[in-house]
């Protein structure tokens, strides 16, 4: 029987994603992994033969990034090209109330900074928790239907 996976475990990897790295979903343990890309790399070109000189906790990411890249038993979550936070970002401008506030937002998602701006906005207004909140449950809806799609128990 496939494991179960914490919902929340993957609402914290989609919360943190990076350029330099990629989470994983062990699928015999349920236990979610982020792995830097270095890693799999070095991972990948590894001869066997001599072990790099590591720091105790990156020799553990080696011997993930190993497991990911040597078997079957790991998915990859998400990326964040796959979660889109410009919409995100969108359809939290457009839902809020008050129209002065929504076309503030709206037009700080636009051109060049739009991110900066938009987290300005949220400052100058004083809804970033109401912003937090959002974005989380939206990560939240992500990661069910990725579970879903992929036939992932969670809970």
């Amino acid at each position: 029987m496939p494991a179960t996976v914490r919902l929340n475990d993957i609402v914290d990897a989609l919360e943190t994603q990076s350029d330099e790295s990629s989470s994983f979903l062990d699928c015999a343990t349920g236990q979610v992994a982020t792995v830097s890309h270095d890693m799999l790399r070095e991972a990948e070109e590894e001869s066997g033969e001599e072990q790099p000189n590591l720091p105790a906790w990156q020799k553990e990411e080696l011997e993930i990034a190993k497991r990911i890249l040597s078997t079957d038993r790991f998915q990859e979550l998400p990326t964040k090209f796959d979660v889109h936070e410009w919409a995100i970002m969108q359809d939290f401008s457009r839902s809020v109330e008050s129209d002065s506030v929504r076309e503030d937002l709206l037009h700080a998602i636009h051109g060049a900074g739009a991110f900066r701006n938009f987290k300005d906005t949220l400052h100058r207004h004083g809804i970033e928790s109401a912003w937090f909140a959002f974005r989380t449950e939206a990560l939240r809806q992500i990661a069910q239907n990725w579970c879903e799609e992929n036939h992932i128990v969670w809970e």
